[in-house]
């Protein structure tokens, strides 16, 4: 199968993106040599940004569907080209991508591009040469290119930490004491590379793996999905290439994710949860972790009561 043969669902999921949200379609309305939907998922915005993301879609596609995630089926809204649905509630990245993903599975996509609103693309042969080289290695069931942030710095590939590394977090708060962790292995040339983990940012997955998944696990609202979805590759059986001739731009703003311990403490969450359920550390490990991240959200906690966060 070639790239003019394969279908793509890309899922981009917002929550009050509206100043994102027209450069990243902008990108994906350029590409050329494949079949495309676009599936944007509405996690709740305030209903001032929704309109103006509505806006935004319809501009691009006239033919465009607005639906209700209550009536998102393909029996409802067809095989359409572009929908955009309002789910209302927030149920976090995962549950949120879902809505998208099954969709795409449904109507008979290959894969999915699982894309967020600030990801920047401007190669119109992206999408085409990223599904290619999936295609050409069935082993490979996520495949990305090199994504660059702000700073023009690599997002990945990313390896993954250690029992220690995560056992002994204060490291990471003095890293000119302790030295610092690197945990980004930006590729060298154009050659493609096999990682233990990607940015979730923009990634494409096959849509036999999410399937047979049962889909992204909806128990984490925020964080570890790439680690989750990172363990799951693996016992599958299956590898995570990425391939840097292929460039996107995260413009990323990290002050607009709103309250550090709030955040903080969805993450401690969500890692104990990865911790449990997708690696091989015992009991023993286990608890230790948890103490330590108990440790880590009484801190954050002080550090907000003293006014510091």
């Amino acid at each position: 199968m070639n790239a003019e043969e394969m279908h793509i669902g890309v899922i981009i999921l917002t929550y009050n993106s509206h100043e994102d949200l027209a450069a990243c379609l902008d990108g994906i309305l350029k590409q050329r040599g494949i079949k495309i939907s676009v599936i944007v998922v509405d996690n709740a915005s305030f209903i001032n940004n929704r309109v103006t993301m509505e806006t935004i879609f319809l501009d691009r596609w006239r033919k465009g569907v607005i639906v209700k995630n209550i009536n998102f089926t393909p029996a409802f809204v067809g095989k359409c080209e572009a929908v955009f649905v309002r789910n209302d509630q927030n149920t976090g990245y995962s549950a949120g991508n879902n809505i998208g993903i099954r969709y795409a599975v449904e109507v008979g996509c290959d894969a999915v591009l699982i894309l967020n609103p600030d990801i920047r693309i401007t190669d119109p042969n992206y999408l085409a040469t990223l599904s290619t080289e999936m295609q050409i290695r069935p082993e490979c069931l996520i495949a990305a290119s090199r994504i660059i942030n702000l700073s023009g710095l690599d997002e990945h590939p990313l390896r993954l930490k250690n029992f220690w590394e995560e056992l002994l977090w204060v490291r990471q708060l003095a890293p000119r004491i302790f030295g610092q962790t690197l945990h980004v292995i930006p590729p060298k040339g154009t050659d493609p590379v096999e990682a233990e983990k990607v940015h979730g940012s923009c990634q494409l997955v096959r849509a036999t793996f999410l399937k047979n998944l049962g889909y992204l696990d909806e128990n984490v609202f925020l964080y570890c999905e790439e680690a989750i979805l990172a363990a799951e590759v693996k016992a599958a059986g299956g590898k995570i290439f990425v391939f840097p001739k292929l460039q996107a731009l995260h413009a990323h703003v990290s002050s607009n994710k709103g309250n550090s311990r709030d955040r903080m403490l969805i993450f401690i969450r969500s890692r104990l949860y990865y911790f449990k359920h997708y690696t091989d550390y015992g009991p023993v490990k286990f608890f230790a972790l948890y103490i330590s991240y108990q440790l880590l959200a009484f801190l954050h906690r002080i550090k907000s009561r003293s006014g510091l966060v």
